[in-house]
């Protein structure tokens, strides 16, 4: 009977006591909630604390994420990876970065940024004789003489199929004598002091003497921040896997399958980026990709690589795994 009695008294025990037990709990938060009215610098001070132990980690991962990248081998001639936040841009890997060295098709990034400071993007532009005799064929479409494309769908034509075709086009209304001039006036206005152009294109002349279109891996940093703050849309559209080009009456011009950035699609959070490759310049690719885990971006460029995309790989795989 006693027993009973004891595990009677056990059961209506358990709801009692768990019940005080949150009855404590409640009233401890409602204490602490009231205290934290009264004294608003403890959120402050707590949240403070919060902001600074992620900062604290940023900066942990930003180091050794440095260390690592300096340990790479690159086999380029010159290669840059830079971090860029709130707090301004961290160069973490730097090799022969402010070496002047021919730029082949990253010329186009320049190209459309012209573009679309003086044209609007449903302007049409008619493609010309001297636009179609630019080496290289596309792989896709070609463009046809006296046949007229929005600069939106020439954007996408230069920038994902690298076409130096639709690149010429764009000079085609100012002309191509002004249309460069002005590409070097923006490289002034932007402060690249390295950096010089004499075509749209990025092609070379068969004379090894002749003057090409030069930069360094620094500058076109300096060019990829600018063009993200002022026109991030050409990088949108140099992350397309793909694109539909179309004539004027919607139709269809040409299907781009795939455009000539292999790592599209391989590389995750890509903002976007350019390839170029001519027989001087090498292999040459500029990528830029976002790190959600410490709120930042990088801009990595490689210049004159025999494997643009596997020295990029070595880069990103650094800045990607933790």
């Amino acid at each position: 009977m006693k027993s009973k009695v004891l595990i009677l008294s056990i059961v209506i025990s358990i709801p009692l006591f768990w019940g005080v037990n949150v009855l404590g709990n409640n009233l401890e938060d409602f204490w602490y909630d009231l205290e934290l009215a009264k004294r608003p610098e403890l959120i402050t001070a707590s949240f403070n604390q919060k902001l600074m132990n992620i900062e604290l980690r940023n900066m942990k991962l930003t180091k050794e994420r440095k260390k690592d990248l300096e340990k790479l081998e690159i086999g380029a001639r010159s290669a840059i990876s830079v971090q860029i936040n709130k707090d301004g841009e961290r160069k973490l890997l730097r090799l022969n970065s402010t070496d002047r060295v021919p730029i082949a098709s990253l010329t186009k990034l320049m190209t459309a940024l012209v573009s679309v400071e003086i044209y609007s993007f449903d302007q049409l532009i008619t493609i010309t004789k001297e636009a179609v005799n630019q080496e290289g064929d596309s792989k896709y479409g070609n463009l046809i003489v006296g046949e007229q494309l929005t600069v939106e769908n020439l954007l996408y034509t230069m920038l994902l199929e690298s076409s130096n075709d639709a690149a010429y086009a764009m000079t085609q209304p100012i002309g191509s004598e002004a249309f460069v001039d002005l590409m070097n006036n923006y490289a002034e206005k932007i402060g690249l002091k390295d950096t010089y152009f004499v075509n749209p294109t990025g092609l070379e002349s068969d004379n090894p003497e002749a003057v090409k279109n030069y930069s360094t891996a620094e500058d076109l940093v300096k060019l990829s921040e600018y063009i993200l703050e002022k026109h991030p849309e050409i990088f949108e559209i140099s992350k397309n896997e793909s694109y539909k080009v179309l004539k004027p009456n919607g139709s269809l011009h040409h299907f781009i399958q795939s455009g000539t950035n292999k790592l599209l699609g391989e590389i995750p959070e890509i903002i976007g980026g350019k390839t170029g490759w001519t027989a001087a310049a090498g292999g040459c690719l500029l990528l830029i990709i976002n790190d959600p885990k410490t709120n930042s971006y990088y801009i990595n460029v490689i210049l004159g690589a025999e494997d643009r995309f596997a020295e990029m790989h070595k880069i990103t795989d650094v800045i990607q795994n933790d």
